[in-house]
């Protein structure tokens, strides 16, 4: 027999999570917008240092660093992707309104967290290595 307080402490609970989830969400794509404005930032330091009449070497040095840069945002991406379908999978446990409509509106296929996770990362690795063979 749940009483009013267990059905409180069960509310309250499920409001943590749901709002855990929101944030997890939030965090996955504002990292990945934080690595692809300084992505583009690099990629413009690149461009402007490749086309100067001077040597290439800062130019390879700032691809190498795009490069590294690039193995971070694939890391991240990976760990918080991992974490925020530990968390999805949870909320759709507890909330069973949130699983229904999570199923309803399933799409075959991938869906954007992994595309955000790695293949952006992906993207950017190539574009990094190609710069790299170029100068």
């Amino acid at each position: 027999m749940t009483t009013p307080e267990n059905d409180e402490q069960r509310r309250d609970a499920d409001a943590r999570l749901w709002e855990h989830h929101l944030h997890t969400d939030t965090m996955l794509f504002q990292r990945g917008n934080l690595f692809l404005v300084a992505q583009s930032l690099l990629a413009v330091a690149y461009s402007s240092t490749a086309t100067s009449g001077t040597t290439h070497a800062a130019a390879r040095v700032l691809a190498g660093f795009g490069l590294a840069l690039t193995v971070v945002w694939a890391y991240a991406g990976h760990r918080y992707h991992c974490y925020n379908r530990a968390i999805q999978r949870r909320t759709a446990e507890r909330l069973t309104d949130y699983a229904e409509t999570y199923a309803a509106s399933r799409i075959p296929g991938p869906s954007a967290m992994p595309l955000i996770a790695y293949a952006l990362p992906l993207l950017a690795a190539v574009m990094w290595v190609v710069l790299l063979i170029v100068t």
